[in-house]
């Protein structure tokens, strides 16, 4: 009987969650703000104009298509809907990616009794996130969910599916490109050859449509209009999140009355006021350092780890996936650990980071959780308090009423800040695991007497 009522339960609520997801997606659908961008620039071509980055393509210069030629030219079903089904059927895979990422994490990690306590906090630090990229319709969580897909498939140790994955992340929104190097790191040397195989393949797959001249053309102004020219968008888009955006509003003075759609009220936080050309190529010293100076600490400690057979924080997914069947537990993977600080990485030092982007916390906040709720020790006690509080805060300070306050905490940066201190705990992780991984590693080199 109590079987049959746990069952009825589950069902219950596996029914109220369809209809809930069904139901809130013609909210969504009313108010979505990026994919309105997509519909129009799809219409366009369907119309029969190519010049995918003129003003007016889309809605407008600040409105306008900044997606290489392939996202417009894959998606062509999308575009010969009708907008309300179109933008429904993308609410729906929305929701169904924001599905894919958690099912990822889930994959890689066993089971054990903490996951719902870790999967409570992971969910209270990045849950704003979410509901802001099904609000905006952002392509962002596409890239976010290949990404992770491809993690997964290097764990199972696919490496082409893995390519795939990760070429078409980066062939849709540029800043995967960032953990690359990590790869490189690892020698993963046919993972990236795939990958770079891929990416060139999938640029080049929009020339059945448009033909080899003008899909080379549109490439060449996509990286002028999108990469090589960033100072309209920046000025004009979504506050920039990232540690040029941020040391910007911090050490200068930010004119928010040029932004040409009339979006202007940001409050002031600078606490000094140099030239902004100085302090954007501090922003971008500083981020170089930074990026090179994690990778040298994973590369440093990867050389000091003994063979992945003899390190329980190294196992693969088959030995992971072999333990949550038995039963067992095992502390999280330094894999984990290593890409939920690349992934820190990536918000930060990218050229242009927006708030929806933090969607991508959901891989380092499961990893600390992980670490903070299943292990002991030092390390472990300041991981479970980081995330308790990044989860309080990402909780409360959402619902703080008035929209000047809200713009406030933007410009100040909060989730720059909070993810510059998941990035510290995570760096103070790895050094902890790799410092528990040494002794014991050292006694099984040391022969019996």
């Amino acid at each position: 009987m109590t079987l049959r009522l746990k069952i009825n339960a589950r069902a219950f609520l596996i029914v109220a969650l369809i209809v809930t997801v069904g139901l809130s997606g013609f909210i969504f659908i009313n108010k979505l703000v990026d994919f309105p961008v997509y519909y129009a620039a799809g219409r366009s071509l369907l119309g029969g104009r190519v010049d995918l980055y003129a003003s007016d393509f889309a809605l407008g210069p600040v409105m306008d298509y900044r997606y290489p030629p392939f996202f417009l030219f894959i998606f062509i079903p999308l575009w010969l809907l009708p907008y309300k089904l179109a933008a429904y059927l993308w609410y729906l895979l929305s929701v169904m990616q924001t599905a894919g990422c958690v099912w990822t994490l889930q994959r890689l990690c066993p089971s054990r009794k903490s996951s719902k306590l870790v999967w409570l906090v992971t969910l209270l630090v990045t849950a704003q996130y979410f509901v802001m990229i099904l609000h905006y319709g952002n392509a962002h969580l596409l890239a976010i969910t290949l990404m992770f897909a491809a993690f997964y498939f290097v764990a199972e140790q696919k490496n082409q599916a893995a390519a795939v994955a990760m070429a078409l992340a980066i062939t849709i929104k540029l800043t995967p490109i960032l953990i690359l190097p990590y790869f490189a790191l690892k020698r993963k040397w046919r993972l990236l050859g795939f990958v770079a195989i891929w990416i060139v393949v999938l640029n080049l797959l929009p020339a059945t449509y448009f033909g080899w001249t003008t899909n080379a053309q549109l490439l060449s102004t996509w990286y002028g209009h999108v990469i090589a020219s960033q100072e309209f968008h920046e000025a004009n888009g979504p506050i920039n999140l990232s540690l040029k955006g941020q040391l910007r509003r911090y050490l200068s003075e930010v004119d928010y009355a040029q932004r040409v759609d009339g979006d202007v009220r940001y409050p002031a936080v600078n606490l000094a006021a140099f030239p902004a050309e100085r302090v954007e190529q501090t922003a971008l010293v500083l981020s170089a350092l930074i990026f090179l100076g994690a990778l040298a600490l994973i590369w440093w400690f990867s050389g000091k780890s003994p063979p992945p057979e003899a390190d329980s924080q190294s196992t693969t997914f088959d030995v992971r996936h072999k333990m949550r069947a038995t039963g067992q537990t095992c502390a999280p993977s330094r894999y984990g650990v290593e890409l939920g600080l690349m992934i820190c990485l990536m918000l930060l030092v990218g050229p242009l980071t927006s708030k929806i982007y933090f969607i991508a916390l959901l891989w380092p906040v499961y990893a600390l959780a992980e670490f903070g709720f299943a292990c002991a020790g030092t390390a472990a006690r300041l991981a479970r308090r980081v995330v308790i509080a990044a989860a309080v805060i990402n909780s409360v300070l959402p619902l703080l009423p008035g929209r000047s306050v809200q713009r406030w905490l933007l410009v100040a940066g909060v989730d720059f800040l909070m993810t510059a201190l998941l990035l510290g705990v995570l760096v103070y992780v790895l050094i902890a695991q790799a410092r528990a991984i040494q002794p014991r590693s050292a006694a099984l080199r040391t022969p019996a007497p």
